[in-house]
């Protein structure tokens, strides 16, 4: 008995395919597509964090690359198990009990073909994403928690955009430890059964395999919850999608508001480093209350401005005035990760 990273526990369970044989190939593939979906997409959101926090000065994605990067996962989550879907069949299995019945099977020519289905699947579904994965958080783990500018002085703002992108760092790990560890009981299972077939001649190895396929397959639905505890920003946006439920909790500022948190917060940084230039300068005349609280207020209405601008997409350079109004510099841009 062969079974593999795709098969149906609906044979194991009842020891038949109830469905018919139309529907052996297309369930086998669906479930080979959507687990390569799994996978894809997580390379794709680390490679999107890399190049954010790696090389933070280059223009963000647009939507055009938003668009085909969509297409490229789905592209390559389809073509890729195309075999599986081709070889899947109803064949007439022998029962333990002497009953011949019909289950879905991958039904390869050769021996050597099946073990080498089973590595390139486990190489592209599982490997190669755990290597970028593990590249890309490791660069931006280095980057955050060790790298520093020398005589480069943090003030509040960046120390809390640098633990805001600890948090999300933290959270994309734990992310990756989870994939690792529910899939790779069962790829160990398959590749050792495709190599030793005395494998699944073992007392209790359906009990061991459909345990390590339901934990693979229970992959897709920790991430929500890691999300959900270790981000304020998907917390908010759960309540708002649940917000018709009686016991969810929702006000109407805790959305979208997202960026309304972010801009608050950096106003209230630019108050206080305004008001620590408004201390240190000398003046030669001291200028009327009533006039630096117009001039104090007209610089936070520009930061707003600018704020605005930048979480609307716009990714242009911003200024900033002094309270005295003699000097303009510029502000560094801002990449939230």
């Amino acid at each position: 008995m062969h079974m593999h990273t795709f098969t149906f526990i609906a044979n194991m369970l009842v020891h038949y395919w109830p469905f018919g044989a139309i529907m052996c190939p297309l369930v086998t593939y669906a479930q080979a597509v959507a687990v390569f979906l799994s996978a894809f997409t997580l390379v794709a959101i680390s490679l999107d964090r890399y190049v954010a926090i790696i090389y933070p000065l280059r223009p963000r994605m647009t939507t055009n690359q938003a668009a085909l990067s969509i297409f490229l996962i789905w592209f390559l989550s389809l073509a890729v198990p195309l075999p599986i879907a081709i070889v899947s069949k109803v064949q007439p299995a022998l029962q333990p009990t002497g009953v011949v019945r019909d289950e879905c099977r991958e039904n390869w020519p050769k021996a050597e073909q099946r073990y080498v289905s089973s590595v390139v699947i486990m190489v592209l579904q599982y490997f190669l994403p755990l290597f970028v994965l593990l590249f890309t958080y490791t660069r931006i783990a280095i980057v955050i928690w060790v790298k520093r500018t020398p005589g480069e002085a943090e003030n509040d703002r960046d120390q809390r955009m640098a633990a805001s992108k600890r948090k999300m760092v933290k959270m994309m790990i734990t992310v990756v430890i989870i994939y690792a560890s529910c899939w790779l009981p069962l790829h160990t299972v398959t590749i050792a059964g495709d190599l030793h077939p005395a494998v699944y001649e073992f007392r209790y190895i359906q009990v061991v395999w459909i345990a390590c396929h339901w934990l693979a397959m229970s992959n897709s639905c920790y991430n929500p919850m890691v999300y959900c505890w270790m981000n304020s920003k998907y917390r908010n946006g759960f309540r708002y999608v649940l917000r018709c439920c009686p016991f969810i909790s929702y006000k109407e500022d805790d959305h979208g508001p997202y960026q309304m948190k972010r801009i608050n917060t950096y106003i209230s940084t630019m108050r206080s480093s305004t008001h620590d230039r408004k201390v240190m300068t000398t003046f030669s005349a001291s200028p009327s209350p009533k006039r630096s609280k117009d001039k104090f207020e007209t610089t936070i209405c520009k930061e707003e401005i600018a704020l605005n601008h930048m979480s609307n997409g716009t990714n242009s350079t911003q200024w900033e005035g002094n309270i005295d109004g003699s000097e303009r510099v510029p502000l560094a841009e801002h990449n939230d990760a």
